[in-house]
């Protein structure tokens, strides 16, 4: 009997843990497909808010030596 009941009752504990490590990374991974997305949507406007002094500063330069 006990080499019955034993087996089954470990199979049911790790069934129930597998479902929830399997619950909990799927939230993890929805939390970061959110970020990534928001991420993406910031990208663009630091990159320009960083590149547009440095034209500037590019520009000038490019003036004062003549080119």
């Amino acid at each position: 009997m006990e080499y019955v009941v034993g087996p089954v009752i470990a199979l049911l504990i790790g069934m129930k843990f597998t479902a929830y490590t399997a619950k909990k990374t799927e939230a993890r991974v929805t939390v970061i497909e959110e970020k990534v997305v928001k991420f993406e949507a910031e990208v663009p406007k630091k990159l320009a808010a960083t590149m547009t002094p440095v034209a500037v500063a590019i520009k000038k330069l490019n003036q004062q030596v003549g080119i």
